[in-house]
């Protein structure tokens, strides 16, 4: 721009009126800066016309593949953001007249349609253009949403209910004492369209509470200044700034002043305050007791060495430079500059602020600072004589332009936050480019923040976003119009890595390539760019429990997060092995898929009966926490809310299981019938065998029927408990008992052992966890070279076991190839160790006298066997009392004097055993870690290897009926209970008399003695059950007269054996 005061006009050729003195002042000034008479302000370019080339001020910037990947940097004419767009608002589904709100943000919804009268609807409501105002930015709304104007607003009372709802809402947020972060974000997100009085009430509410706050609450921070950033025009009054700001101050004043998220939180939101103040919301701040102190305070951490920090506080300080008297600082530039060249036309009105005009209206400020007085007097008076009056602030600032206490940055920044607050992002974009002050550190610094600030809101569209990403990438590239500083390189880093950290994958990802991209171009970390969150928008609400109070309805989806927390917290599993099944028991396994691929497709189709079957320890239980845990984590409001049954755990879950297990989680009656009336579930039902069912539970449920629970049912069982016909007890049934069972909505899949690979993903997932004796490398040397060791570990759980066992197991063996280890060794040794490191652990422990007492004396007469009894006896009382239902309900009030007191009761000598036991806890349910570890000890209470080391030599030199009676207890589980019906039991004891023949002997023993006893008959039906099972042979045996009576004798060896008189019925 050329200014040469030679080319200014005669000042003496001048007439004799005032008007013509008047002009040639105005003309001189419009000359000395050299000002173009702009058009009148009809209408703005059409979008799709380029803008004017700006030859002397390229932009370097990256650009994008096809698949919208930054690679690169060439030379643009164009810009990222291309052009102007609606402001950026949530919209959702409409609902139906009648039809209930049950979510927050449809209710904002419905109440902003309502603000814009269909009556008064501007032409650009319906797509129009209007002089003056940029097509891009009309809020159009579309025919649906137009349809339902027309509709509401022919039913007065409707409408009503929509501000009423709002209304309410603000009473029962203010009147709760006990809010939450979710609480906060939707009544405040309900603040834009709110009426006055409770929008007044609510802000008043907020600053109040705020300042009578002892301990930083970041919610209600960020929820005060969203609140009066949002509010409708003519809502806020001055005092409310000053308030506001007043108790922001005193926040701040009490701060510690070392940088801190909660310091750089406040700071932020001081600054964002004062930006609506120097908008013109306030007037007449008063400086001694409002305006000072808070400078005073800002100086303070001027000096800071956090680069982020001290912007921050800078902008403040600029802020509360400009805030005005009697009219917005920007319009007061915009005016000094713009308003000239209106004057010249004639036209009253205040400029449009656009970029154009922002650069102008910089420059000339700058000029006019540094010009001498006389020059900046005579401006001034030509402003005077043109505008009225109007600009004698400007005397003000452009002194404080010359002093250096204002800098035009601030004012191009917060120009820049409106561009981007009204969705005008094209002139951001301009602004970014070709801002006079785009080179200063505090600018660009402050650009990064906003484009950040875009990349994670979510009320911008995906592609936004990502821009917003691209336009950082290429900002930290070098280019001839910006110039970025190290530490605004750092903070782009530090704002993209941010970025990438976001749960949107579409944005995250964009993120995370351009990370790469400017990683590439190195640069040196600067300690003192401090990684602080960016601060838009409040989230959106995750529930509308407001809302639900409100409408006297049930607040499910926030009584839904609730539960959603709790089951993720405990659902989390540190070590996960996604399992491998096949279609059915008969399938090949050359036909496997992943487990929850095959779940997924179920879930996505019409079935509502999955089935999956695996042995003990296949994983059944993990993969369904897992599932349920992998479904909280995508659910979205009114999403099927996946339900974990454990079966054993309810009392009848034949009938109403659902119901029961919706109590367990403390649903009240009103909540489960609004779930049963309006929502549906995804089932995960555990343990299907353990709970010895034989009954079709989506048939007793009742699921799918009319007027019934709505839900998918995956429910899992062990492979041994089933018989070969078993389909009918899963498979939906139809009403009419005459039709056949709806096989085309039941699939199954049955879970394979694991894989040498999966074995080893699951080791190298092991051994982090926590300090272990060995590496990965170590555990699968010994797994490999350990004889038959490697088949056995492809049970996930025996694998499990293994891993915690294995050291104590090859302790001291100098050849691995010749160690044996079965089943029921892991199990030994895991046990063993477990009660002797909780033994270690309760002596470490700080304990009551009459505890440490009972803990010597426990240790005294072996800890680790009265750990062993006190299990076994647990176990024996589970499948006596239960029928070897797992879960043990215990309450003491109610339960002192029952058969569960002497497992769980408070006794010290009861409760050490019982804390040091393989056992878990979910309130008063108690259970062991994993139904094998049940039948292990159920198992020994049948054949204790401890107790018999000492009499196996009292077998060859003693009576059948002697040795009975040393060694077997006549009233234990082995006459007492059939066996049959335990397979894994009945596994632990054949594993027993492969490692110990005098076990063998005994069970012969009781064989015999079933010839002339007919009350071992069930004793002897087990003991041969197992002995064949364990391959002892029967060849010429003499078995006439025995009674065992539905023994499993297949694949038994029996040739030539005398059975005259058996009783096999």
């Amino acid at each position: 721009m050329t200014n040469e005061l030679s080319h200014q006009p005669n000042a003496n050729a001048g007439t004799n009126n005032s008007g013509a003195d008047t002009i040639r002042k105005r003309d001189k000034v419009l000359n000395f800066f050299g000002l173009r008479k702009s058009k009148p302000n009809s209408k703005i370019e059409d979008k799709t016309q380029p803008w004017p080339q700006q030859a002397n001020k390229p932009l370097m910037l990256a650009f994008q593949t096809s698949k919208g990947v930054l690679h690169g940097t060439q030379m643009m004419d164009g810009k990222i953001f291309l052009e102007n767009i609606p402001k950026p608002r949530v919209r959702t589904d409409l609902p139906q007249l009648q039809e209930r709100i049950e979510r927050t943000e449809q209710l904002i919804y419905c109440n902003a349609l309502l603000l814009q009268d269909l009556s008064s609807l501007p032409v650009t409501m319906l797509g129009e253009h209007a002089p003056g105002v940029d097509a891009q930015q009309s809020p159009t709304l579309d025919n649906s949403e137009l349809d339902w104007l027309g509709e509401i607003k022919k039913d007065p009372i409707a409408q009503d209910r929509l501000r009423w709802l709002a209304t309410r809402m603000v009473k029962e947020f203010i009147a709760d004492t006990d809010r939450d972060a979710t609480q906060i974000a939707e009544i405040v997100a309900l603040g834009p369209v709110l009426q006055k009085e409770p929008y007044r009430r609510l802000l008043s509410s907020i600053i109040k509470e705020f300042d009578e706050s002892r301990i930083l609450n970041v919610a209600l921070l960020h929820g005060l200044v969203e609140l009066i950033e949002t509010a409708s025009s003519g809502y806020l009054e001055d005092d409310d700034l000053v308030r506001a700001l007043g108790v922001l101050r005193r926040h701040i004043k009490s701060t510690h002043k070392a940088p801190s998220k909660h310091l750089y939180q406040m700071v932020v939101s001081i600054s964002r305050l004062l930006d609506v103040m120097v908008n013109g919301m306030v007037r007449d701040v008063n400086r001694t007791e409002d305006h000072q102190p808070l400078v005073a305070v800002l100086q303070e951490l001027k000096d800071t060495s956090d680069t982020i920090l001290q912007f921050q506080v800078s902008y403040a300080l600029q802020a509360s430079q400009y805030i005005p008297d009697d009219e917005s600082t920007l319009q007061a530039v915009l005016r000094f500059a713009g308003g000239v060249s209106m004057a010249a036309l004639g036209v009253a009105s205040i400029c449009k602020l656009d970029p154009s005009n922002l650069f102008s209206s910089l420059d000339t400020l700058r000029q006019a600072a540094g010009q001498s007085y006389e020059v900046t007097k005579a401006i001034l008076e030509g402003l005077e004589a043109s505008q009225r009056g109007r600009f004698g602030a400007m005397q003000s600032l452009l002194k404080g332009v010359r002093s250096g206490t204002r800098h035009e940055w601030y004012l191009a920044l917060l120009a820049a936050r409106s561009f981007v607050r009204d969705g005008r992002l094209a002139d951001f974009n301009r602004t970014v480019c070709e801002a006079p002050c785009r080179d200063d550190r505090m600018f660009q610094l402050g650009v990064c923040q906003l484009l950040g600030e875009i990349a994670i809101d979510p009320v911008w569209n995906i592609l936004t976003r990502q821009q917003a990403v691209d336009f950082l990438a290429a900002l930290h590239k070098k280019n001839t119009v910006w110039k970025p500083h190290s530490e605004v390189k750092q903070w782009i880093i530090t704002i993209l890595t941010q970025v990438s950290q976001f749960l949107d994958d579409a944005v995250k990802n964009h993120a995370c390539i351009a990370l790469t991209t400017v990683h590439q171009v190195g640069i040196k970390v600067d300690s003192t760019v401090t990684s602080y969150s960016l601060m838009s928008r409040l989230p959106s609400p995750e529930s509308s429990s407001l809302l639900s109070r409100v409408q006297k309805i049930p607040y499910l989806e926030y009584i839904l997060h609730t539960l959603k927390v709790q089951r993720m917290k405990e659902g989390y599993q540190p070590v996960y092995i996604p399992p491998i099944a096949k279609a059915n028991l008969q399938a090949s396994d050359s036909t496997l898929f992943p487990l929850m691929e095959k779940v997924q497709e179920f879930l996505s189709n019409c079935g509502e009966v999955m089935l999956i079957l695996g042995d003990s320890g296949a994983g059944k239980s993990t993969f369904n926490r897992h599932l349920e845990h992998h479904l909280w984590i995508s659910y979205n409001n009114n999403d099927p809310i996946p339900l974990f049954v454990n079966l054993p755990a309810i009392r009848g879950p034949e009938e109403d299981m659902i119901n029961k297990q919706l109590q367990a989680h403390n649903f009240s009656a009103d909540e489960i019938q609004e779930l049963k009336q309006h929502r549906s579930f995804i089932l995960i039902c555990d343990g299907y065998d353990e709970s010895q069912l034989a009954a079709n539970l989506h048939q007793t449920n009742r699921l799918n029927q009319q007027g019934q629970w709505q839900a998918k049912m995956i429910i899992s069982c062990r492979s041994q408990f089933l018989g070969p016909v078993y389909v009918n007890r899963f498979a939906p049934q139809p009403t009419d008992h005459y039709k056949a069972s709806r096989l085309d909505l039941f699939q199954e899949a049955v879970i394979v052992p694991f894989s040498k690979e999966q074995i080893e993903d699951y080791v190298e997932q092991y051994v982090p966890l926590e300090p272990r004796p060995w590496i990965t490398e170590d555990y699968m040397r010994m797994l490999t070279t350990i004889p038959n060791l490697m088949e056995l570990v492809k049970n996930p759980f025996l694998l499990t076991l293994t891993l915690e066992a294995l050291p104590g197991v090859s302790k001291g063996q100098t050849n691995l190839s010749k160690v044996k280890v079965t089943r029921v060794q892991l199990y030994d040794h895991f046990i063993d160790q477990w009660f002797g490191v909780n033994m270690r652990r309760l002596q470490k422990s700080a304990l009551s006298m009459s505890d440490r007492d009972m803990l010597d004396h426990l240790v005294d007469a072996g800890f680790v066997s009265k750990g062993v009894d006190y299990s076994t006896r647990l176990a024996v009382a589970i499948f006596d009392k239960q029928d070897g239902n797992p879960i043990v309900r215990y309450v003491h009030l109610d339960d002192s004097t029952a058969w569960r007191a002497n497992f769980f009761g408070p006794e010290p000598r009861i409760r050490l055993l019982r804390e040091s036991s393989p056992l878990t806890r979910t309130g008063n349910l108690h259970r062991f870690l994993h139904r094998s570890i049940l039948e292990y000890f159920f198992s020994r209470a049948i054949f204790d290897p401890s107790h018999n080391n000492d009499n196996h030599d009292l077998a060859p030199h003693s009576g059948t009926n002697t040795f009975i009676a040393q060694l077997l207890d006549s009233s234990g589980p082995l006459f007492k209970r059939n066996l049959l019906t335990e397979p894994s039991v009945i596994q632990f004891l054949c594993e027993r008399v492969k490692q110990q023949p005098y076990f063998e002997t005994q069970l012969l023993s009781v064989i015999e003695q079933s010839k002339t006893n007919t009350t071992v008959a069930t004793a002897a039906t087990n003991a041969i059950t197992i002995l064949v099972r364990a391959g002892v042979p029967f060849n010429g045996a003499d078995l006439r007269g025995i009674r065992i009576p539905g023994a499993d004798l297949s694949n038994g060896q029996f040739d030539s054996a005398q059975l005259h008189g058996a009783d096999l019925t």
